[in-house]
């Protein structure tokens, strides 16, 4: 079957690559810049922080795949259909902002397949089945479709002390965590699971945050819902949080530690708390 390219401007229209070929320069450049967008995305959106130690890396993890470059991408789609000239000119656009390493967006096939994957791994049994909360994605869309928040019921308010006193008990524990050695000798979690000086002070920032919009009659939800993409992502790097990490890990010591104590985990308890919090008071009802 001939792929497909989606208009920017109409989303039920496509042309092929044999159309693609007979369009416009200006109409190829945008539909190549479509096609990457939808393909691809700035990593800061959802990938977890790489460690800081070394700053030669990418200050991103890339746990489904990349970084990818839009020059090579688009070379691999399109040179068969559109001059080099023209793929250069959609390169340069899509860099426009300075981005120039990739992560794969919803519909790049590494996020199709671990959705699937993840799919397969919620039908399974506890301990392996993480505990479904609301998308985050899906309340801010809710938002964006114009739901109006709603404060002050008794449930909400009991939601939002419990979120409280989570958010508490993670202060107290990042504050309290010993610095991670990773080595033989020692008792603490491996190197990999632990956090950071840097990544700690950060997620105390967020939770400094949210905490402060809990104390408002009308929290701001758009503040709130940027400090849970940052614990988010700080729970995700240390713990490497995907499907397949916790299928390695379980059964094992290393299982036993994320999941029962640690920060990471209390991180990843918080985080699933506050999406339970935001689908009370954005539900579309």
């Amino acid at each position: 079957m001939a792929a497909r390219y989606y208009s920017p401007d109409d989303p039920e229209s496509y042309v092929t690559p044999s159309r693609l070929k007979r369009l416009s320069r200006k109409k190829q450049i945008a539909y190549m810049v479509h096609w990457f967008r939808g393909m691809f995305e700035d990593p800061q959106n959802e990938m977890p922080y790489a460690d800081k130690e070394d700053p030669g890396d990418s200050p991103y993890r890339y746990p489904w795949g990349g970084p990818y470059d839009a020059n090579e991408q688009l070379q691999d789609e399109f040179s068969d259909t559109v001059s080099f000239e023209f793929i250069q000119e959609a390169v340069q656009e899509v860099q426009s902002d300075g981005t120039l390493e990739w992560a794969p967006g919803p519909n790049h096939p590494d996020q199709i397949a671990a959705r699937e994957e993840e799919h397969h791994f919620d039908d399974l049994e506890p301990p392996y089945r993480a505990p479904r909360t609301p998308s985050l994605d899906e309340i801010q869309q809710r938002l964006e479709n114009g739901v109006v928040p709603s404060f002050g019921d008794p449930l909400e308010r009991e939601e939002r002390e419990a979120l409280r006193r989570e958010l508490a008990e993670l202060r107290t524990l990042l504050a309290q965590d010993p610095p991670s050695h990773g080595g033989i000798g020692h008792n603490q979690p491996p190197e990999h699971l632990a956090l950071t000086v840097e990544l700690k002070i950060e997620a105390t920032a967020a939770i400094d945050l949210m905490d402060a919009e809990l104390m408002k009659d009308a929290p701001d939800l758009g503040v709130f819902t940027k400090a849970i993409q940052i614990l988010k992502k700080i729970a995700v790097g240390a713990v490497a949080l995907t499907v397949g990490g916790f299928m390695a890990a379980a059964g094992t010591d290393l299982y036993a530690k994320v999941t029962d104590g640690t920060v990471q985990a209390k991180i990843i308890n918080v985080t699933n708390k506050a999406l339970d919090w935001l689908n009370t008071v954005t539900l579309p009802f």
